[in-house]
């Protein structure tokens, strides 16, 4: 399986979960936040903490350059 076909199937996975997070009413932040937790975890197993810090910056730039909007 590629990359590609990788990301599709697990924003897939990761919608079922947020939805089923509304529909437990969890408030987003605090969903996101476990996920967030949860793939630092994962990741730690297999990185060293400055990869993984490298990575959380570049999404963070992203963030910030709104890539992530629908509406810019």
């Amino acid at each position: 399986m590629n990359e590609s076909e990788q990301k599709k199937i697990a924003s897939s996975i990761v919608l079922k979960a947020r939805a089923e997070c509304r529909k437990e009413k969890i408030n987003p932040y605090i969903a996101i936040g476990a996920f967030i937790d949860e793939v630092i975890r994962e990741l730690s197993t297999q990185n060293s903490d400055d990869k993984i810090s490298e990575f959380l910056i570049n999404i963070a730039g992203k963030v910030k350059s709104g890539i992530y909007r629908k509406n810019k």
